[in-house]
């Protein structure tokens, strides 16, 4: 307002007339405010872009061959979306050969091709490609007349990661430590309970990786097939935590 009065009190303003300058003063202060709402409303965006999403979905396919009466082929595939959006976040397809020594205790190693986008942007076009290299070794027992199920895995990776445009190639070793609860609580409905963690090896230290907590319902329909439907809390050492919506189909082949 004073700086109105002054404007106003201007002799060269006088002959302009008080309201024509008044008009072309609040003109300017408004082009202001959306100048700066504009730079703000970027500013934003790009920080957005720069943020792990906090919410997605992951869609998976699960089709194990049975190759013989010890041995599986392991074969998933999973779209995981940019949170709330369609897009695609990540990608993957991971494949190996399990072998089954008893009927509590296995072992599996395989591979694994991902395709990662290299920043949180629907816009950005460019996916990071990673190999991977896995090793597990599983144990399940079975309790209360077979209604109750507990899995115990221990999964290491070794992590390869190409070049893009915004990071140079670079390696790194993954633990992870899997335990699972499955409640049957009929031939056709389960109920379970997951938890992992993982611990990663990158630039000569260990560091924590993330930890996934999951709730899931299944049903199992004819042929070997099951659908699955949970959810999953992932929290990860920046501090940002994730809900993720899990969508799976099993095929046992």
């Amino acid at each position: 307002m004073d700086r109105t009065n002054e404007l106003l009190m201007n002799p060269a303003v006088e002959a302009l007339g008080s309201s024509r300058c008044v008009a072309l003063f609040n003109s300017i202060t408004i082009m202001n405010k959306i100048l700066t709402t504009i730079l703000l409303a970027g500013s934003i965006t790009k920080m957005q872009a720069q943020q792990r999403p906090k919410t997605g979905a992951w869609l998976t396919v699960q089709l194990p061959v049975s190759t013989g009466k010890k041995t599986e082929w392991h074969n998933d595939a999973s779209y995981r979306t940019m949170g709330n959006q369609l897009p695609a976040l990540q990608y993957l397809y991971r494949t190996g050969l399990r072998y089954h020594f008893n009927k509590k205790w296995s072992s599996a190693a395989g591979v694994a091709f991902f395709y990662t986008r290299t920043s949180f942007s629907k816009d950005n076009h460019e996916f990071g490609r990673e190999f991977r290299t896995w090793q597990e070794m599983q144990y399940q027992q079975l309790y209360a007349n077979k209604k109750i199920q507990l899995l115990l895995r221990g999964r290491t990776e070794q992590r390869f990661y190409q070049p893009t445009t915004t990071k140079t190639a670079y390696t790194a070793h993954r633990w992870r430590a899997k335990a699972a609860i499955t409640y049957h609580i009929n031939n056709k409905w389960l109920v379970a309970v997951f938890n992992e963690y993982m611990r990663q090896y990158q630039s000569g230290k260990w560091g924590f990786d993330q930890n996934r907590v999951q709730l899931l319902a299944g049903v199992k329909a004819k042929h070997k097939t099951q659908f699955q439907l949970g959810y999953m809390y992932v929290s990860r050492p920046d501090n940002i935590s994730q809900h993720l919506l899990l969508l799976t189909f099993q095929k046992n082949i």
